[in-house]
């Protein structure tokens, strides 16, 4: 993803623009998208060129929508250009170019189930300037739904079995929360907080079985919580369970049970 940045051409940028003509544009170029992190919102970059390839700017409308990699539309609307919004800017994959900077609010993008999409748009002026749609990726920046998460009703205790089948030790659960990661590759984790009631360390790691259910019941995640060696009294927090592939927007049932051998 090309990543471009304003730099100072001032007295260039003034020539351009007050040559800025629709009627002159022949061509449209060197467009991409863009989150702008330190002013929270997105931006469309492309260039207009005459027939001579020599850049120029222009007042025009541009038409966009985005759509996410889950076919779902997030963003839709029309947006005016003037020669204001033309600069020059560069990237580490592209030379200084004089671009249109067309911004979207991040107010404005509906949050969906993909952090991925593609941007479409066409630019036209009345009946002077019309190009056909273009496109261009949107990569690991479009706004996601959060994840819900249920528990267990707590405190939850667990005996936790040795390798005859009786009580070797009871964990008290006295509390679980999730934080769901948005960045690049969607993540949910799991921390539990409680309590060894009962049992020495000398038996080793305590096991407690998990699964999570999506909102269909279906079980899309299992596996095991190994707590460090605990005294009786001892209490722990534990952040072990990180699962990825989580659908933005789910809702989900997270429980725990004893573990089985």
């Amino acid at each position: 993803m090309k990543r471009f940045f304003l730099v100072g051409s001032l007295l260039i940028a003034l020539l351009l623009s007050g040559c800025g003509s629709a009627s002159r544009v022949e061509t449209l170029n060197s467009w991409s998208f863009q989150y702008n992190e330190g002013t929270d919102d997105y931006s469309i970059f492309f260039g207009l060129a005459d027939k001579n390839d020599q850049p120029l700017s222009a007042d025009v409308d541009v038409d966009i929508r985005i759509i996410n990699d889950e076919n779902e539309e997030v963003y839709t609307g029309t947006k005016s250009v003037s020669t204001d919004d033309f600069g020059y800017y560069t990237s580490q994959a592209a030379e200084e170019q004089y671009l249109a900077n067309v911004r979207i609010p991040a107010t404005e993008m509906t949050a969906g189930k993909s952090i991925s999409g593609t941007v479409y748009f066409t630019v036209y002026k009345d009946d002077v300037i019309q190009f056909e749609e273009v496109n261009c990726d949107a990569l690991y920046c479009l706004p996601i739904k959060d994840v819900q998460v249920t528990f267990d009703t707590f405190p939850l205790e667990l005996k936790i079995k040795d390798f005859m089948g009786g009580t070797a030790s009871v964990i008290q659960i006295q509390g679980a929360e999730y934080q769901f990661d948005k960045e690049y590759f969607p993540q949910l984790t799991i921390t539990i907080t409680g309590e060894k009631k009962s049992g020495n360390s000398s038996s080793g790691y305590d096991m407690i079985d998990y699964k999570l259910y999506d909102s269909a019941g279906y079980m899309v995640d299992s596996g095991q919580i190994y707590l460090p060696s605990l005294n009786a009294g001892d209490k722990f927090k534990d952040d072990s369970v990180v699962i990825y592939d989580v659908v933005p927007g789910e809702s989900y049932v997270f429980q725990l049970s004893e573990y089985s051998w």
